[in-house]
């Protein structure tokens, strides 16, 4: 999927070009393979080896394509992958194997990555993106959101808890997004 997202960025139309550029949308495929892990270590090794070989993926079909990635690029995205893997991969295992506190905050941690970045995206690139893109991802992220807390939060109290986690990850995520060239400019 890292090589196809690095085609994928000259050959989608408009409308859902931001796909292929969408770090929710690599989360969202890390949480998807590590609900298939058979234990909390195996679902936190998931996450991370997803996003490292989807930004692996990435690198190699942007060589192909005659763009090099920079030491910046290849850091910044390492060390997201081994910070988020874990956390997205143990939130989907929980989500899928747990029920209660531990599945709240797999589903808000999700939801609020994709509702984040869709705000992030509405923010802060709206004029050179496809703004529905934006309100699309948003309304993923609450779907998924409404979707696990009737199939796996029965409970008021863990509903509110994953509504919580959801908003404190989505408002994360713009505020470290916002502050993206920064961090790129440390890395050089």
């Amino acid at each position: 999927m890292g090589v196809v997202t690095a085609f994928a960025q000259g050959w989608l139309p408009e409308q859902v070009g931001s796909l292929a550029n969408s770090s929710g949308s690599w989360a969202l495929l890390a949480f998807l393979l590590a609900r298939l892990a058979a234990t909390p270590a195996a679902a936190a090794g998931f996450g991370s080896l997803s996003l490292l070989a989807l930004l692996a993926g990435y690198i190699a079909g942007a060589s192909m394509l005659g763009y090099p990635s920079s030491a910046q690029l290849i850091i910044f995205w390492g060390v997201a992958a081994l910070l988020v893997g874990p956390p997205l991969g143990l939130g989907a295992f929980w989500v899928r194997h747990r029920g209660g506190r531990l599945a709240a905050l797999g589903a808000g941690a999700m939801s609020g990555v994709l509702i984040g970045e869709g705000a992030y995206g509405l923010a802060y690139i709206a004029d050179t993106t496809y703004p529905p893109y934006w309100w699309g991802q948003i309304v993923v992220g609450l779907l998924l959101q409404l979707l696990i807390m009737v199939r796996r939060l029965p409970r008021l109290r863990d509903r509110a808890l994953s509504l919580g986690i959801c908003a404190l990850t989505a408002v994360a995520f713009v505020a470290v997004y916002s502050q993206g060239s920064t961090l790129f400019g440390l890395l050089s």
